[in-house]
């Protein structure tokens, strides 16, 4: 059995070795030094190395699979499953419902609830999905059959003829298992034992450790020395730098878009002048978007002082530009070593040509006993590719090429595209919605219609509902619009992590933080400039001046509203308890404005007619002494706060914002209750009232006092 390594939460994102000291500065430091001696050891079988190895399959999506031990019942689901709200897949309907927003996932959701139930998982697996038996291609290589499958960014090809080649053929379903939960709230083991699951032809399974079958991974002892040597390297360097409040999610940012370009901080003096001409332009976009002469001057004078910072802190911020290659160039050493492993699998990724380029596997993952993981992954080749990807909304495929898997009993199965079933069908004006959802539920014909004499009929009458829906479903739409409004008195790492969140499912480019510049004391006593230093410092970029944030017209008005889909993220809790949306029907009948974007995902309406609100993820701040942080508590807190417990809210620490928020929030006296109405991971008031309404509540309530009808 191989070892399973342990971590504390969830496995939801590595970080690349280099990344470290951009996101956790001196203590990332020495965890990548401490990977990297430890992966000496590794190569040289040592056998008391603390780090495991396995290879990074580019498989997408991630799905897991497994028993809940809440109620024994067997479930597929993606990350979301760590939701506060969690989605978890126990039948089709719930897919449908989770995930209906995303056509293609869906397909893969359900194809994993029919397949992998059979394997007997006895936990809850983490895989990669890498295949169906619709994507599965033969192209020839060298004069040679492959099959060829494009699960992510990476494309696969494995001989037809070979051992591997003839069990992918026979699969209708490729996963490889890489992680191991005991249950939906401990934490993830990094490893998937397979060695126990039922093997079954129609699904292709794999782990993810890596098997130097050929013995060709070894580290001589020029290799160590070359290590050791750029090791003590980066301790010199890592010695100089002072990491007190320095931009480092900024530089993070920045040095990604370097690799954007085919770089990665080979000249840190460049690297250090084009972060600094980033900047500036980040400045210039800014105050850009201002329309007050007044507000433009502010956004200049706080932009001047953030240059200035950069500047004071420059020797630092090389050096970290230098230390950030030098673990990228020593992590490359062991990334050659694999590399030079032989695998059947062949690896190719597309130029942007149309051709292909041969290139090697993603990278590879190395794993400690206290359960941190980091990757090796050469990112000049694969994360630039990454990059290059659209990772924004997507429109629905082409509908009448969306494929129909048919189950006519146990061992057969017909998959043909709606167009080709519809072709083949007799002709109807009939539609039958609940035999289309079986079948897509890969229910078997004969358990469906028991008359033989009308499945052809029967059949007919379910693609045609498909296609008529499919028809009306069509649109316009060439842009979703997502906007997370708020007053954002601060905003705290939650906050940051929510927009984060948002921005993955609907794309950074369509992702918008709103937010007024009204100052209204004790509730609101940061400006919109204000706001903005922390929200930038939080390495956001896409946050607009408004006057309502809950109308936005400042920023919807740039958009086409017959092809723009508009979004408003709210709370759960918020809507509630005191929506500021109404959501329902109109006197006369008729549907509201806004309607809830889980019951609308699939057919959306352009803002022109419709919005949507997208319930968005809770993200829970806990500080001690005061709980979980609300607006008021958030302020409470940061009043008094040192360094560490500013850091513990904010994720960063930077000297001029702690003394901006020290001054503004100490000398408030704020009601404990009232202050800000926020749920945790939300900026007030996300769909509760704001302080427009609260004024008119408190005039209307100070004039039925005066009237006497209240006491």
């Amino acid at each position: 059995m191989r070892t399973i390594l342990k971590e504390g939460k969830a496995n939801t994102h590595l970080t690349h070795l280099e990344e470290l000291v951009l996101t956790r500065g001196e203590e990332g430091y020495d965890m990548a030094r401490s990977f990297l001696l430890e992966m000496i050891k590794v190569l040289r079988g040592d056998g008391d190395t603390k780090v495991s190895t396995s290879v990074k399959w580019d498989g997408a999506p991630a799905i897991f699979a497994g028993i809940n031990p809440d109620n024994g019942k067997f479930f597929v689901g993606t990350k979301s499953i760590f939701n506060k709200v969690p989605k978890i897949n126990y039948t089709v309907e719930d897919i449908n419902y989770n995930h209906g927003h995303a056509p293609g996932l869906v397909d893969k959701l359900k194809k994993a609830l029919y397949y992998l139930p059979s394997l007997g998982i006895k936990k809850i697996l983490q895989g990669d999905f890498m295949f169906d038996d619709g994507m599965l291609e033969i192209v020839d290589i060298d004069g040679e059959p492959h099959y060829r499958f494009k699960p992510n960014t990476i494309i696969y090809a494995v001989p037809v003829d070979s051992n591997l080649g003839q069990q992918i053929g026979n699969a209708k379903f490729g996963i490889v298992f890489h992680t191991t939960y005991n249950d939906l709230k401990s934490g993830a083991s990094f490893g998937a034992d397979v060695s126990q699951l039922k093997r079954r032809s129609d699904v292709w399974f794999d782990d993810a450790f890596f098997k130097n079958d050929t013995g060709t991974v070894t580290l001589t002892d020029e290799d160590e020395e070359r290590v050791i040597t750029l090791v003590t390297q980066a301790d010199a360097v890592n010695s100089k730098i002072n990491y007190e409040n320095l931009p480092l999610a900024k530089m993070n940012i920045y040095l990604n878009s370097e690799i954007r370009g085919g770089v990665f901080a080979d000249d840190p003096q460049g690297s250090y002048q084009g972060f600094v001409e980033w900047n500036q332009n980040r400045l210039t976009k800014r105050i850009n978007k201002l329309k007050s002469e007044k507000g433009k001057q502010r956004a200049m004078t706080t932009g001047a002082a953030e240059l200035e910072a950069i500047e004071r802190s420059r020797n630092d911020i090389l050096n970290v530009f230098r230390l950030s290659r030098l673990l990228f160039e020593t992590k490359n050493i062991f990334i050659e070593k694999y590399n030079n492993a032989v695998y059947t699998t062949k690896h190719f990724v597309d130029d942007g040509s149309g051709d292909l380029k041969v290139t090697n596997p993603e990278g590879y993952v190395a794993v400690d006993f206290d359960g941190n993981g980091v990757k090796f992954v050469d990112r000049l080749e694969f994360s630039r590719a990454n990059f290059m990807m659209d990772k924004g909304f997507k429109k629905p495929d082409i509908k009448e090429n969306q494929m129909l898997e048919i189950f006519w009993n146990n061992k057969k199965s017909t998959k043909m595209s709606l167009k080709e079933w519809h072709t083949l069908l007799p002709k109807t004006n009939k539609t039958n919605k609940k035999l289309f959802e079986d079948l897509k539920a890969y229910k078997m014909v004969t358990a469906l219609i028991p008359d033989s004499k009308m499945v052809k009929s029967a059949l007919a009458e379910a693609v045609q509902w498909a296609i008529d829906e499919q028809k009306e479903e069509q649109s316009n739409i060439d842009t979703v619009l997502m906007i997370y409004p708020g007053r954002f008195q601060p905003m705290g790492k939650h906050h940051a992590a929510v927009y984060r969140e948002l921005s993955k499912t609907f794309g950074e480019d369509n992702t918008f933080i709103v937010t007024s510049n009204k100052v209204k004391l004790p509730k609101s006593p940061l400006d919109f400039s204000e706001k903005l230093q922390i929200i930038n410092q939080h390495g956001i970029e896409n946050a607009v001046q408004v006057k309502n944030p809950y109308k936005a017209e400042e920023l919807t008005s740039q958009y086409d509203p017959d092809k723009t889909a508009l979004l408003f993220a709210v709370g759960k809790k918020d809507m509630m308890e005191s929506p500021r949306f109404r959501v329902g029907k109109k006197k006369n009948g008729e549907p509201s404005y806004f309607q809830y974007y889980d019951a609308n995902k699939n057919n959306l309406q352009p803002l022109s007619k419709h919005g949507y609100l997208y319930v968005a993820p809770h993200v829970s701040l806990e500080v001690p002494g005061f709980g979980e942080m609300s607006g008021t508590t958030l302020r409470k807190a940061l009043a008094d706060a040192d360094e560490e417990t500013f850091k513990n809210i904010m994720g960063w620490f930077d000297q001029d914002i702690y003394n901006l928020l020290k001054d503004k929030f100490s000398n408030l006296s704020e009601m404990s209750s009232g202050g800000g109405g926020s749920v945790s991971g939300y900026s007030t008031p996300l769909g509760s009232t704001g302080d427009e309404d609260s004024e008119m509540v408190e005039e209307v309530l100070n004039y039925l006092l005066k009237k006497g009808f209240l006491i």
